[in-house]
This record gives C-alpha cells, structure tokens and sequence, in this order.
C-alpha cells in the first residue's frame, strides 16, 4: 500500500488481517502476496525469527502488495517530474503486530546526500554509497539511505537519488544488531528490485563490508 508523507507515522486507515494461527505456513496460506513480499524482502529464514520475537497470534496490518508493485512504483517516480505538493510515495509492506510491531517502509528520501553526509549529525556511514542511523547507531528504528540511479530516468529528472528503507524498533533491546541486519537486507533487496544502475554497497549489517 502506498502512503502520502507527512503521515508517515500518524494514524492511517488499514486493513487488519489477522492470522488466527501461530504457524508460517498458515500465514502463507492465509495471505500468500503479503507473506511472499516478506520473504522476497527479508528472506523466509529472517521472517522466521521476525515472527518468533512477535509472536504466534500475528496481525498483517497492510494490504496486498508486490516486490514488483513496490519497484514500479519507485521508477515511475525516478522518471517522472517532481510534484512539490505531493512529495513521494512511502511503501508500507510487511507490517506485522502482535507482542511488538514489526512496520517497515520504502520511499524516496525526502533527505538530500548533504543532510545525510554531514558528519555533525545523526548519520553514519556505512560504505561509500549508503548511511544509517537509529537501532545500533542510537537506538529507535533503523533507518538506512543508499544513493540509487534509475535507468531510463532522463538527465537532471531524478530528483531525489537516495532511496530510503526503515524497519521499526520491535521493542527488545537484545535485538538491535537483528534489525541492523533486516534493514540491510531489506535495503539490498529494494536495490535489486529497483536495478539501481550504479550497484550501491550496502554492508551486511550496516556496519563493515561489501554489497
């Protein structure tokens, strides 16, 4: 489900399914689009663990949406000129509740590479084409930037070029240095759906490595 910032994180009107059973299969069974777009996200072994630390009455809180869906998306913005007024699209995928909340998202960053690099503030670093901040870097959601150049978008049209993911604090402390490692692969995942063209390293773990 797209969603229109500022309400990024104010209240917004979902759908809310629940799963009704503690096992993945069920899950998968019940609401096949949304658990796959989780598994071709995070990877089917991370969703495991995901919904070890949640809990077995798990809720999917957004509507059907595709890896694909998500990645057209992110191009036909790339390519097509910037509405000031409606500003970017944030994705709302996998959004999981039960004992925590388990809420990514995926948009255009409505931050610049200036904001981002200025080593005064709130962003580290993590390679030469992808910062972070939050979770291991200071606690609350992870949230990870990586600079991504869309094919097909004519010269000076792409606006933004830095991608944005994020994955919620699910509330455990012990579970930080996991949330790292989902965002990554999250971040890493969004990079190939999207074919970003200069192929952003994006560290396992947001911290050291290659892409």
């Amino acid at each position: 489900m797209k969603i229109r910032r500022p309400a990024l994180y104010g209240a917004s009107a979902m759908l809310v399914l629940t799963a009704g059973c503690s096992s993945e299969p069920s899950l998968r069974e019940q609401y096949p689009v949304q658990w796959k777009t989780c598994d071709d996200l995070f990877g089917a072994k991370n969703m495991t663990d995901v919904r070890d630390i949640l809990g077995d009455d798990l809720q999917i809180l957004n509507p059907p949406i595709t890896v694909d869906e998500v990645a057209d998306g992110l191009k036909r913005e790339a390519r097509e000129p910037y509405d000031q007024v409606r500003g970017f699209d944030d994705y709302d995928v996998c959004h999981l509740s039960d004992r925590g909340t388990f809420q990514p998202f995926i948009g255009w960053s409505a931050r610049s590479l200036k904001q981002v690099s200025d080593p005064s503030g709130r962003w580290h670093p993590v390679g030469p084409d992808a910062f972070a901040k939050g979770g291991i870097y200071g606690g609350g959601s992870t949230v990870t930037v990586f600079r991504c150049k869309v094919a097909g978008a004519a010269k000076g049209r792409q606006v933004q070029t830095l991608l944005e993911v994020s994955v919620t604090d699910v509330g455990h402390p012990s579970t930080e240095q996991f949330e790292a490692q989902l965002t990554a692969k999250l971040a890493r995942s969004v990079r190939d759906a999207v074919g970003c063209v200069n192929r952003p390293e994006i560290p396992e773990g947001l911290t050291s490595g290659g892409a």
